[in-house]
């Protein structure tokens, strides 16, 4: 991938390691459009970054996302990468009952929402002369943690959809790359920290 001259769309752009990426290529000289779901925060990333655009999007909705890819599309017609960055990283208990509800949403957020964007925007990518998608994993999806079970799960998912999305647009234009980051200090860290351990 080249690091300028990109219109780069970022998913959960608008903190951690989301902000810091769009922030990254937004000082290189790409157009970025970051997303999230609070605009609060959107505004104060765009706010900090003159030049830089945003757009407020849930990435569980398959309605928002759709409304939202032909949107960009239009306005931004040489967009060519795009960055599923936007996850949550709860805690679950593999020992006890499960949260039905958090579960469906961290399945719903970590790996139907990077795959309902990517589709969203495939069939652009490809009629460009350089894209990517890029799609964030995790560490975690190769070494869990157990108190974070079935996010590391989830991750595990991303990496293992991120390959055969790779082998599948492998003639086409599009190049798919998978980010892994480690455990890092971010707002969701710190989140956690206070948590403690499980036992």
């Amino acid at each position: 991938m080249r690091l300028t001259g990109n219109t780069v769309f970022i998913t959960g752009g608008a903190s951690g390691i989301g902000r810091g990426i769009a922030e990254a290529l937004h000082q290189k000289g790409n157009k970025v459009i970051i997303s999230g779901r609070r605009k609060e925060l959107l505004d104060e990333v765009v706010k900090a970054n003159p030049g830089m655009d945003a757009v407020q999007l849930d990435v569980t909705s398959p309605v928002q996302i759709a409304k939202v890819a032909k949107e960009l599309i239009a306005e931004y017609p040489a967009l060519n990468v795009v960055f599923n960055n936007a996850g949550i990283m709860p805690f679950d208990d593999v020992t006890g009952p499960l949260d039905d509800s958090q579960a469906v949403h961290l399945v719903n957020t970590n790996i139907l929402g990077p795959v309902r964007v990517s589709a969203a925007f495939v069939e652009h990518l490809k009629k460009q002369p350089d894209a990517v998608i890029i799609n964030t994993s995790s560490t975690v999806a190769f070494i869990p943690m157990v108190m974070f079970a079935l996010y590391s799960a989830t991750k595990a998912a991303i990496h293992s959809y991120t390959m055969s999305q790779r082998f599948a647009l492998c003639d086409t234009s599009v190049q798919v790359l998978e980010l892994a980051p480690p455990w890092v200090d971010t707002e969701l860290v710190q989140k956690v920290a206070t948590r403690g351990q499980c036992r």
